[in-house]
């Protein structure tokens, strides 16, 4: 599933409507107004470590797995 596994960021729909012009010039007459459309905007995701992370989740989790190595080790050796 498209879910940051830290956050839970997920898919957002968005409503938007493009501009069209009417009769009168610019904006116009209501029967000719722009169509509003959906669109799905989706998290950029990421694997690392075999979970899925959000570009900025991701920023806060790389380093604290690079601390977490050395204190590992220095526990299997004790």
């Amino acid at each position: 599933m498209l879910i940051c596994s830290r956050c839970n960021k997920g898919k957002t729909i968005l409503s938007y409507s493009r501009h069209k012009k009417g009769s009168s010039g610019s904006g116009g007459v209501w029967a000719l107004r722009a169509p509003i459309h959906q669109r799905i905007q989706k998290p950029n995701l990421h694997v690392y470590k075999g979970k899925k992370y959000c570009t900025k989740c991701l920023r806060i989790v790389k380093p604290e797995f690079s601390l977490q190595k050395p204190v590992e080790a220095m526990q299997a050796q004790v």
